[in-house]
């Protein structure tokens, strides 16, 4: 017999391209003379959807990426964004196949000191969440989940000529049951964050061969450094690599490296 659980709480993804709700950037800076941005809310399914904004404050961990800051718990002195940001609407419903903009404005407070600023825009479904079963097998539990999907966006505010530089130590690999495990630190230096896109790279034959690419990895100002690891299959000629070399190259967007090279390491068996 298969026993059924339901959850009493809805559980929620936060991923840039869940199904029900999908956003036209990946994060919103502002910094300069910038006072203005719009966000464009896609709807790609074939059934009205209901968005609900507002705000969330989550801190960077060195492991385990964005954790949620509970209300009324310390925030370990993050400098939030979210009162000089004015947005609407706050509740919109669109239509299948349709999409709304949400204007996004700064407004500058009186001597705002040189730092960086954050807080994360929060946009959630309110329509019924589809239910999936988990785990389920014939004669086994299987747990069902109402998945509401949403979608948190970071927003930056950043006054003054803040800098950053980035390191990659610790830098390890090993090769099992057809895969690379490799692991590393990226650390952070400087007043600002960084984020950007990982290359992981092998020397064979005389050619440079990429085994595999990670996109969008952060280290906000709360920490200095980030535990990461990853594991890349290996498949046709790469099953020979025995070296790999670790590339962090900013976003091109982004306006103080503009697709800069930040951090390099090498590793070999």
């Amino acid at each position: 017999m298969v026993f059924i659980l339901f959850l009493a709480a809805f559980v929620f993804f936060s991923v840039p391209d869940a199904h029900a709700i999908r956003v036209s950037l990946k994060r919103v800076v502002f910094e300069g003379n910038k006072r203005s941005e719009i966000l464009t809310l896609i709807n790609n399914t074939g059934k009205p959807q209901t968005y609900r904004l507002g705000w969330r404050k989550y801190r960077m961990d060195e492991h385990k990426s964005l954790v949620n800051i509970p209300e009324g718990e310390a925030d370990g002195g993050i400098l939030w964004a979210d009162d000089m940001i004015r947005f609407a609407p706050r509740r919109v419903t669109v239509p299948p196949g349709r999409s709304q903009q949400v204007r996004l404005l700064f407004r500058r407070p009186k001597d705002l000191q040189e730092a960086e600023y954050r807080s994360h825009l929060w946009i959630v479904t309110e329509t019924q969440p589809e239910i999936f079963d988990k785990d389920k097998e014939d004669g086994k539990n299987s747990v069902r989940l109402a998945v509401q999907p949403a979608i948190s966006l970071p927003i930056f505010v950043r006054n003054g000529n803040l800098t950053a530089s980035a390191s990659i130590t610790d830098l390890k690999m090993s090769k099992a049951g057809g895969n690379m495990k490799v692991s590393f630190v990226l650390n952070r230096q400087g007043d600002r964050s960084i984020y950007g896109d990982f290359d992981f790279v092998c020397s064979l034959g005389g050619k440079e061969l990429v085994l595999h690419q990670v996109r969008g990895i952060s280290v906000y100002t709360e920490i200095n450094k980030r535990y990461l690891d990853f594991d890349i299959p290996l498949t046709g000629e790469a099953q020979s690599c025995n070296n790999v070399h670790v590339m962090y190259r900013s976003e091109p967007e982004d306006t103080l490296f503009k697709g800069a090279t930040l951090a390099e390491a090498s590793a070999s068996l």
